[in-house]
């Protein structure tokens, strides 16, 4: 008896699947060799910083444009914020390297839920030195942040040079500066 090899059709699952597998292959080769090899959330293109002015939690009126002929580092953050906490030993090294050299500045972009006090607090007891300040005009806004934290480090001339949304190794934010402060 001979046996015919019986042709199988593939079902509409089957056909989806194959066309599923061949875009994310097309995907993956299209992400390794045809899209920039910059750092995640790392910007390179420079734009002013946005002006502002707010009063920080020791009662103190923080201009942004006072700041011009230093490099200031913004951290948009929230005392609740996972990451934001284990940010805190990368810029606390910072700090320590280059505090001289740079203005370092705290936004909470919680201000209902960050209080003056609890954000001078968590300032004194995680990051002594910076500048904190409840975000209540909403300056985020302006910055375009969709995640804390998200750091941006302003030229000497107002220029945004660098932002990095999420956790940043010291190392990176080091090198960033130390370009702007020679």
């Amino acid at each position: 008896m001979s046996r015919k090899k019986a042709k199988r059709k593939r079902s509409a699952t089957e056909t989806l699947g194959l066309v599923a597998l061949g875009i994310f292959v097309v995907a993956i080769i299209w992400l390794a060799f045809f899209t920039s090899p910059q750092g995640p959330g790392q910007t390179t293109t420079v734009t002013r910083a946005t002006e502002f002015t707010l009063t920080d939690v020791d009662g103190n009126v923080f201009r942004l444009a006072d700041q011009r002929g230093k490099v200031v580092v913004l951290e948009f953050m929230r005392t609740t914020c996972g990451a934001c906490i284990t940010q805190e030993p990368y810029l606390r090294e910072l700090r320590s390297r280059l505090g001289n050299d740079v203005v370092m500045v705290m936004i909470s972009v919680d201000p209902t839920g960050d209080t003056d006090g609890i954000l001078r607090s968590h300032r004194d007891e995680n990051v002594m030195g910076w500048i904190a300040i409840r975000d209540t005009a909403q300056i985020y806004k302006e910055y375009s942040v969709q995640a804390t934290p998200t750091i941006f480090i302003i030229d000497k001339d107002g220029y945004i040079r660098y932002r990095h949304e999420g956790v940043t190794q010291s190392s990176i934010l080091i090198s960033e500066v130390e370009t702007l402060t020679k």
